[in-house]
């Protein structure tokens, strides 16, 4: 499963999105608990160049959300290399 940026901020059935202070919220839907924890995994171990993922946990000390910040912000108006 590829989790370019723009993936990630699709959404799925597994997890909704929500706009943050400099960055966006992943949040896990009821019901898809081992998909939000594998998607989680995946999204914390390709984190790097492109964003930074930081995993919250509810009281439980479950991941139940995933804060992403985008290292690069790219811009309409500017060239790409």
């Amino acid at each position: 499963m590829a989790h370019h940026l723009d993936t990630l901020l699709e959404g799925s059935p597994a997890y909704g999105v929500l706009d943050a202070k400099d960055g966006v919220v992943l949040f896990r839907r009821p019901g898809h608990e081992r998909e939000f924890e594998a998607l989680a995994a995946e999204t914390l171990e390709r984190a790097g160049e492109e964003f930074e993922a930081i995993p919250l946990e509810n009281e439980d000390a479950e991941c139940d959300r995933l804060f992403i910040a985008p290292l690069v912000e790219h811009r309409s108006f500017e060239r790409s290399g």
